[in-house]
């Protein structure tokens, strides 16, 4: 469970969870064999590149990706652009939980896996699930207090004392300001579910497995990643405390290994 931190990025803390399950999973993948690798979801690549440094062929694909990523594949899960049995491993690192015609993509990624090939599909937990609604309140309330805060202090500073609220304009750019930062108390649904209580029972270690099962995919093997905190918070602080947790049973992500 225990991964270097070494040579993982320090100003980009969506990037170092990343990278960081990634190099745990690497660790424990059976890599003989493994050459040509679907990257599904790609995103901005970072993922992508530390793929590249491991196998001869990587393949990133997405439907809407967020960088420029060499290579990349504008494509639908559902409508995989590949021959059959053409990939060794077929990888996506929180993907599935957003797609939407799951059946079908799985049924698609199946196709274009070798015979002896493998999957490795990472996905939220329960556990990030009940702290995103947990801790939706306290990071908006700090985000409310950054935004409120110096502005209060320069409006004081032009006004004197409390006469800016007395403004017209500050007082409806406030109240405004306030009703969109209001709003962002209640978390928004992760993937592609119906409500909260929906994701909830589908963040499940079961539901995932009974629905791998139902495309005739076997789950060999369960990997707890890490406790990724949400919403940026704390970003690298308690990093060991975040790897006992997780051997602990609080992860916020799990792999599922797929033949």
């Amino acid at each position: 469970m225990r991964v270097t931190k070494i040579g993982l990025p320090t100003d980009n803390w969506h990037h170092f969870l990343r990278l960081r399950d990634l190099r745990q999973i690497v660790d424990e993948m059976p890599m003989t064999g493994v050459s040509r690798v679907l990257e599904l979801g790609a995103g901005d690549g970072v993922q992508t590149a530390a793929l590249r440094e491991l196998f001869s062929q990587v393949v990133p694909i997405d439907i809407a990706p967020s960088g420029q990523v060499p290579g990349m594949v504008m494509a639908d899960a559902s409508k995989l652009p590949f021959a059959d049995g053409y990939f060794d491993l077929v990888f996506s690192s929180n993907v599935l939980e957003h797609v939407s015609q799951l059946e079908e993509s799985l049924n698609e990624m199946k196709r274009v896996l070798a015979p002896n090939g493998i999957m490795i599909h990472s996905m939220p937990t329960t556990t990030w699930k009940a702290v995103q609604i947990v801790a939706r309140p306290v990071a908006s309330m700090i985000k409310l207090i950054k935004t409120f805060l110096p502005g209060f202090i320069d409006q004081t500073q032009r006004y004197g004392g409390r006469s800016h609220i007395l403004d017209p304009d500050t007082t409806s750019t406030a109240k405004l300001r306030f009703s969109k930062m209001f709003g962002q108390l209640i978390p928004t649904i992760h993937g592609t579910s119906n409500n909260h209580i929906q994701e909830f029972f589908r963040f499940r270690t079961g539901w995932w497995i009974k629905k791998f099962g139902e495309s005739g995919l076997r789950c060999y093997r369960l990997s707890p990643l890490f406790f990724h905190s949400p919403y940026g918070m704390l970003p690298y602080k308690f990093l060991y405390l975040r790897e006992r947790l997780a051997v602990a049973g609080l992860a916020s992500v799990r792999v599922f290994w797929l033949r």
